[in-house]
């Protein structure tokens, strides 16, 4: 069952920080909470890696990495940006010089208990004290990461299999280069349906915003049928902002916090980094923000459940359509 039994204090009526813990506004994560991305994002770092080595390497390229091993990656906090997970597997294949899908798995594996919030950062670091530096800062120079689409290979190759040439083209003005094929992005899945929607416009009114890592274009497009449920001031689209501003900087959370006036919200995500970024917003900011963790649309859900009750979520739920029943 989920965490339902005891709910925590901040939806507790009745005591003397109730008052003070007036909750007027509510915030998502988009992949994992709003949208099942297991088919969209996860494919497109497998065969994101697969196109790179191919083109950057004579070694016969691997077909696949495991969900286990994106799931472990993020569950560090510092990959919530999957074209960073994307460099570092193909980083830590060519540097290893790994030939096989359990080779470069085994090395994996190994990585991510050594790794840690840094993200990529902590990756080279501790490739340097297995390879040398020297082949970690010529490959990094090859693929230009992290750089912009139309510089970076990595970026670019990505954004053309999530997208398709399409919307890539919509996106960017430019055709695509290397991928031809069909655009993951259309075998997402919309979660959140229209009974949890009319509760959340009911209860919140115009204070539903979104605080999600990919762009304003994807999110318009996936929820399209939805998209009158959200304050669109309160939207903030983290892969259309600088760099630094990715989670878990505490940045989206503010912004869209000031602009609905809110003094009270909850920020719906499904991530280590997602926890780490509400704890930021807490401490370094102090601002009023609770977590719930959304689990059901992971590779792993309950390896997920696990790791968000241990990393502090107070309420983990399968679903966000379980907000209605608690909210």
């Amino acid at each position: 069952m989920d965490k339902l039994s005891q709910l925590p204090s901040f939806f507790n009526e009745g005591d003397e920080s109730s008052a003070r813990k007036d909750i007027d506004a509510i915030l998502f994560d988009v992949d994992g909470v709003l949208i099942d991305t297991r088919l969209s994002y996860n494919l497109a770092i497998k065969k994101t890696v697969k196109h790179v080595l191919a083109i950057v390497s004579s070694v016969e390229p691997i077909q696949s990495v495991s969900d286990s091993i994106l799931l472990r990656m993020r569950r560090t906090g510092g990959f919530n940006n999957d074209t960073d997970t994307t460099y570092a597997l193909i980083l830590t294949s060519l540097v290893s010089q790994s030939t096989s899908a359990k080779e470069l798995e085994s090395l994996l594996f190994d990585i991510t208990n050594k790794i840690d919030a840094g993200g990529i950062i902590s990756v080279e670091r501790y490739l340097s004290t297995l390879f040398s530096r020297t082949a970690i800062e010529k490959i990094k120079h090859e693929l230009s990461y992290p750089g912009p689409v139309g510089e970076s290979l990595v970026t670019t190759v990505f954004d053309e299999v999530f997208y398709g040439a399409d919307l890539f083209k919509q996106r960017y003005g430019i055709c695509p280069q290397y991928y031809f094929g069909d655009a993951l992005i259309n075998n997402e899945r919309v979660v959140i349906n229209r009974r949890t929607t009319r509760f959340l416009s009911k209860r919140f009114d115009d204070r539903i915003g979104v605080v999600s890592g990919r762009s304003k274009l994807a999110f318009e497009y996936s929820l399209r049928e939805v998209l009158s449920t959200f304050n669109r001031e309160a939207c903030i689209f983290l892969e259309d902002e600088p760099r630094k501003n990715a989670k878990p900087n505490p940045y989206g959370i503010r912004k869209a916090m000031k602009r609905m006036l809110t003094k009270h919200a909850i920020y719906v995500g499904d991530s280590v980094e997602d926890i780490i970024m509400v704890g930021k917003a807490k401490e370094e900011m102090g601002l009023d923000v609770e977590f719930i963790g959304i689990y059901g649309s992971s590779p792993k859900p309950m390896e997920t459940r696990k790791a968000l009750e241990q990393n502090g979520a107070e309420l983990v739920l399968r679903s966000v359509n379980n907000l209605p029943n608690i909210l």
